[in-house]
């Protein structure tokens, strides 16, 4: 995902019509410790009560609390707040150098 690109997220009403469609161009650093914090809690093979409610907790703060938390759960589905967490994250990935930076060699006096 190219720099600056927004990451959207969609709110559904109970016939999957769309409420609203949310978009942030910018990812303040919060969010990206935020984002890992959970992408590693998330690794294990189920995801807990508390995982849930932290994910639920990240994209509305994300979103500027434009929802809460009980529309998130009553109108959001499961894979796009994934993604969001997914698109934080790998927004700092990209900004990462790709590998270590090569040194060359300061030859000795001989």
């Amino acid at each position: 995902m190219p720099l600056g690109t927004p990451i959207q997220f969609t709110l559904y009403d109970d016939n999957d019509q769309i409420i609203e469609i949310y978009s942030r161009a910018r990812v303040p650093l919060i969010f990206v410790e935020r984002a890992i914090e959970l992408s590693e809690k998330l690794g294990g093979d189920s995801m807990g009560q508390d995982q849930l409610m932290a994910l639920y907790q990240i994209i509305v703060d994300f979103y500027g609390g434009k929802f809460s938390v009980e529309e998130l759960r009553a109108g959001a589905d499961l894979g796009e707040m994934i993604s969001v967490i997914m698109a934080i994250t790998a927004r700092a990935t990209e900004l990462m150098p790709s590998g270590p930076k090569q040194v060359n060699p300061i030859n000795p006096p001989g």
